[in-house]
């Protein structure tokens, strides 16, 4: 009895040891940033011919851009493996190319398609834009005659969603005849219609939701457009919309008729539309540029705002947020755009496949449209880190110069890679100013924080002119000096090493600085090489905490020795953004809206 109790004792104790070290090994994992991590993001079919994404049960269906086949893509590898050229579907005969479709409940397609009847040249008395609306019907069999539900100046549909009690809601802008783009809220209203019907009859608009505009933005100064929108489970709608205020504005709705006055969101945004998505599981996304606009060109506008396109995550109903990550950088982004056409990773279309990825159709014009992959997790993770062996790929270094004419101006890249002073094929990023064009500056995104510890392994060079590292909380175009003046913390680095006035930064020695940031507290502390040194005051308040790096050189001068960085890296201690609440007092429900336009009936 005493071996038998000794050694279920040991046996015990051997259960708890292993335990022990079974935590304590992923306790330390955890800490380290060496979990398994979740796959990044896929482009899976880059500059497809694709311009729409249709959720259903069984995954997405892809919608040629040729306007007439459908193709069902449940999973990644379907995806990897698709070839377009086997159609399940038909769309309606003489479907535009600006074609949406909805799957409803009961299985339904729904097409929302835009027209023009006028002149065709530019909005006026003469010319129009107008909806309309078609579904397949005998069980997909055949489409019904296609017929407008709603006759104006419409912009782009983008999104559109079906109510638990079956009402389908379509939100659109709306330009309204006589009035000019610009202060104070621009020539565009936001609305919605309804169909209790199944797209039979809709209702009138009701609401009319504005944003304010700006003197001299750079950018369409239009008002509040292409909005998105996805029900809540307390009932309520919510509603994004892209505005030229800096963020995206948002508003609720208790019956997709009536909707609260507009107010900003926490999402920046620079000129480009969201997508918002229900995950299998119960989580939200949102998807959209959290960028900010760079400022025009002695009075030109500039193309700017769409170099990379974000995603964030929530699993309280919108309450917090996690992410704020790029899941898709323009590939051309380095390089001088063409002289004409639009181009950037803007305008997201979601949706899941059966395998529970995020699929994004998202770029335009030259750029391309670009089907994305994404797992959800990937948006939850806490650390991140590059060492440049995958070359410049995760980093924006273009910088802008010469003049501005039609949104067009040169870029070039900055930052370049060259060869570590002391591993052999390793490389560093030269950051410099190597002529008389802006100094160099690089950005870089990592998973948001309210509290983290971000680690820059740099070396200043014999003659380094100066450098900054900002943290901030949205993409700057490179060269952007607002991303150090409107950053959350703001570090320079001046030619005589000193931080906090000590002796800190020594030319041709590789330091490791520390940044590690706490926004509720308001502080930041820097170490180097393990010696705190300084501390910095939080420059510009934020809720979603911060989520880029920010490297420049500061030279005043040709400064062709600059400084160079080994590697960077992120742990996050807080993840969440911190709490929002609508605060919108939501307009009642409707009991039944008024309908308008000519009724669906089958021929």
């Amino acid at each position: 009895m005493q071996i038998g109790g000794h050694r279920a004792s040991q046996h015990r104790v051997d259960r708890l040891r292993t335990t022990r070290t079974l935590l304590l090994f992923c306790s330390l994992i955890t800490w380290c940033g060496c979990v398994v991590l979740a796959a990044p993001p896929e482009v899976i079919k880059p500059q497809a011919p694709l311009y729409t994404v249709v959720r259903g049960e069984h995954g997405v269906i892809l919608l040629t851009k040729n306007g007439d086949r459908f193709e069902v893509i449940s999973t990644v590898e379907q995806a990897r493996a698709w070839s377009g050229d086997a159609p399940n579907f038909k769309v309606p005969a003489g479907t535009p190319p600006s074609t949406q479709l909805l799957l409803d409940s009961s299985g339904v397609l729904h097409a929302f398609s835009l027209k023009a009847r006028g002149d065709g040249r530019k909005p006026a008395v003469d010319f129009f834009i107008d909806l309309w609306h078609s579904r397949t019907e005998d069980n997909g069999a055949r489409w019904s005659e296609s017929k407008p539900y709603f006759e104006g100046y419409v912009g782009d549909v983008l999104d559109f969603d079906q109510l638990p009690n079956g009402r389908i809601v379509v939100p659109f802008a709306y330009w309204v005849p006589g009035l000019e783009d610009g202060p104070p809220v621009g020539s565009n209203r936001t609305t919605s219609v309804v169909s209790d019907d199944g797209g039979a009859t809709w209702s009138k608009p009701v609401s009319a939701l504005t944003s304010p505009c700006y003197p001299d933005h750079n950018g369409s100064n239009n008002g509040a457009v292409e909005p998105g929108i996805l029900p809540l489970r307390d009932g309520r709608i919510w509603m994004l919309m892209r505005t030229q205020a800096g963020f995206l504005y948002q508003s609720f709705s208790r019956d997709g008729v009536n909707w609260a006055e507009a107010a900003s969101s926490r999402f920046h945004s620079s000129s480009g539309p969201p997508s918002l998505l229900r995950l299998p599981d119960g989580r939200i996304a949102v998807f959209w540029n959290n960028c900010e606009m760079p400022p025009r060109e002695q009075g030109q506008g500039v193309y700017g705002g769409r170099d990379a396109i974000h995603a964030a995550i929530s699993d309280d109903e919108g309450r917090t947020w996690q992410g704020f990550r790029e899941f898709y950088r323009d590939r051309r982004r380095n390089e001088t755009p063409p002289h004409s056409g639009d181009r950037g990773t803007a305008y997201p279309i979601s949706g899941s496949s059966k395998d529970g990825k995020m699929v994004v159709l998202a770029g335009q014009g030259g750029s391309g449209r670009n089907v994305i992959f994404i797992d959800p997790d990937w948006l939850t993770e806490t650390h991140a880190s590059d060492d440049f062996s995958n070359g410049l790929d995760a980093w924006s270094v273009f910088k802008e110069f010469g003049p501005a004419s039609g949104w067009w101006r040169d870029r070039c890249q900055g930052p370049e890679l060259i060869d570590h002073p002391t591993k052999p094929g390793a490389k560093v990023m030269h950051v410099r100013r190597p002529d008389d064009k802006h100094p160099d500056a690089a950005v870089w995104n990592f998973p948001n924080g309210r509290r983290g510890v971000l680690s820059v392994r740099l070396m200043p060079r014999e003659g380094f002119g100066g450098g900054n590292l900002a943290l901030t909380n949205r993409f700057f175009n490179p060269n952007d000096v607002r991303g150090d003046s409107l950053a959350m913390f703001s570090l320079s680095l001046p030619t005589d090493g000193l931080l906090g006035k000590k002796p800190a930064l020594r030319t041709g020695t590789m330091h490791t600085i520390k940044l590690a940031w706490d926004i509720d507290r308001h502080r930041c502390d820097v170490r180097v090489d393990g010696q705190q040194v300084t501390s910095l005051a939080l420059l510009n308040s934020t809720d979603n905490g911060v989520s880029y790096l920010r490297l420049a050189s500061t030279a005043a001068e040709i400064d062709p020795a600059g400084f160079i960085v080994e590697s960077v890296d992120v742990v996050i201690e807080e993840a969440r953004t911190l709490p929002g609440e609508p605060g919108i007092d939501i307009p009642p429900e409707s009991p039944s809206p008024a309908t308008h336009g000519v009724r669906h009936e089958s021929p």
